[in-house]
């Protein structure tokens, strides 16, 4: 059925649930996940610091790194279940970088979270699930909180 699963985190407790209910999915179905962790460029665009390096370089390490953390953790999970993956950091808008990285790896199943927004709220705050689920060339599977 899927044997690529594609998994965008962030680290917040709603792709934390996303992806626990993803392995749970990859596990059953002898499936490989891509774990996918974007540093957002525009988060990271401020002015330079008199320092040498520049702010917007300081604040970019800190987010790889911590998605480093982030993807290390779930690739240990992943591993105790007996799930594949496969780690990404990738760098740009969330957005292109979730359809891009899905569409290199040829993923079947694109998972994750969503706050699912109603009304004025998905107006003014967009929402990065429903334009991926939109845009994407497979299946997406949106998980909301508990």
């Amino acid at each position: 059925m899927y044997n690529i699963i594609l998994l965008p985190v962030d680290g917040s407790e709603i792709s934390n649930h996303a992806a626990e209910d993803c392995l749970r999915l990859a596990s059953r179905l002898g499936a490989k996940v891509i774990l996918l962790y974007v540093v957002d460029i525009a988060l990271v665009c401020l002015p330079e610091a008199e320092s040498g390096m520049t702010n917007v370089e300081i604040i970019r390490e800190s987010f790889k790194e911590q998605g480093d953390k982030l993807l290390r953790r779930l690739s240990e999970l992943a591993s105790g279940s007996g799930v594949s993956t496969e780690s990404i950091i990738a760098e740009g808008d969330v957005h292109d970088e979730i359809i891009r990285v899905a569409k290199e790896r040829n993923a079947e199943l694109i998972v994750m979270g969503t706050h699912g927004r109603r009304g004025l709220n998905r107006l003014l705050l967009g929402s990065v699930a429903e334009s991926v689920a939109r845009r994407a060339h497979c299946a997406v599977l949106l998980i909301r909180p508990e």
